[in-house]
This record gives C-alpha cells, sequence and structure tokens, in this order.
C-alpha cells in the first residue's frame, strides 16, 4: 500500500511538471492584446483590400487616369491588381506570423467591411471608380495609422518589425489612391 501511495504521489508530481512545461510553451507564443487586435485589424484590412482589388479587375474602368507611375498612368483595373499582389502577399505574411504567435485569423470579413464591398458591387461605371478610389483613399489611411501605431507601440518584436517593414508599401498605396481619386 506505501508503494502504491508513493507511485501516486510521484505520477501527479510528474502530471504537475508536465502541466506547468505546457504553459510555458504557451507563454512563448502568448501576445498582448493589443497586439493580437492588430493581427485581427490588419487581417481584416487585408482581405478587404484583397477582394476589393478584384472586384476592380472585374468591374473597374481601364482607361488610365490621370495619375502618372513611373512614366505611365494607371487605370482602376491596374491599381485593383497591384491591391491584390500586394496585399495578398502581406496577407500570407501575416498568417505566418499570427500562426508562429498561435492566433487564429478571421476568414471572413467584418461586418462593417462586408457592407462596404456589398456597396461597392452595387455600382457600376464611373461611379464605381469613384467609390472604389475613395474607398481605397479612406481603407489605406486607416490601414496607415494602424500598422504606424504597431510600429512605434507594438510590444511583440516580430508583429513590430513587420508592420514597420510593410508601412512604406502602404503608405505608397495610400499616395497613388488619393491621386487617382479626385472628386
Amino acid at each position: 500500500m506505501k508503494k502504491l501511495s508513493v507511485m501516486l504521489m510521484l505520477l501527479c508530481s510528474m502530471s504537475a511538471m508536465v502541466a506547468c512545461n505546457d504553459d510555458d510553451d504557451d507563454q512563448d507564443t502568448m501576445i498582448p492584446e493589443s497586439d493580437r487586435m492588430f493581427v485581427m485589424n490588419a487581417a481584416d484590412g487585408g482581405m478587404f483590400e484583397v477582394k476589393a482589388g478584384e472586384m476592380a479587375v472585374a468591374k473597374g474602368d481601364s482607361s488610365k487616369t490621370g495619375m502618372v507611375m513611373a512614366g505611365d498612368s494607371m487605370s482602376v483595373k491596374s491599381f485593383g491588381q497591384m491591391m491584390i499582389t500586394d496585399h495578398t502577399k502581406a496577407n500570407n505574411e501575416l498568417k505566418t506570423l499570427a500562426d508562429k504567435k498561435d492566433v487564429t485569423i478571421p476568414t471572413t470579413l467584418s461586418a462593417t467591411k462586408q457592407k462596404m464591398l456589398d456597396s461597392l458591387s452595387a455600382a457600376s461605371g464611373t461611379a464605381f471608380n469613384m467609390m472604389y478610389t475613395k474607398m481605397m483613399v479612406s481603407s489605406h489611411q486607416e490601414t496607415v495609422s494602424l500598422f504606424e501605431k504597431e510600429s512605434s507601440s507594438g510590444q511583440d518584436a516580430d508583429l513590430k518589425s513587420w508592420a514597420t517593414a510593410t508601412l512604406p508599401t502602404l503608405k505608397h498605396h495610400l499616395e497613388m489612391a488619393q491621386m487617382m481619386h479626385k472628386p
């Protein structure tokens, strides 16, 4: 009986050690709530940019705008394609980081972003082009602000570094969207 008691105590101690080790592993991947919210908001914005870009490629005007880029003008369709390419790359990088941090990113748009996409879907022709470029200005202003905040005050080093590295592209997108959107 004494041996059984000792074995049970030893087994309980080992179970407690394993549980403590599991908790330590969780501590390595835990990130502060502010960084977690950054991941969620960045993922939502990135998905929106890709979906709106797909819509721009399908429905946008292919004639050149007044915006000059490297000696050539850019159309709503070509801007939309750039959004698909650049934001898909950023979304994939964010997913890799989120997986490393054990953060599950959303796979569907937030209600707010979905409503914006639905209103864009209902437009066509010149109205679509104007609405799309206006949304791109607004969306990129919001995104640049989000990434600047993470870049300056993020607590997770990996996310902070990624936000800092991604900011120049986002700022460039904003500048281009502002040049395209001439109300």
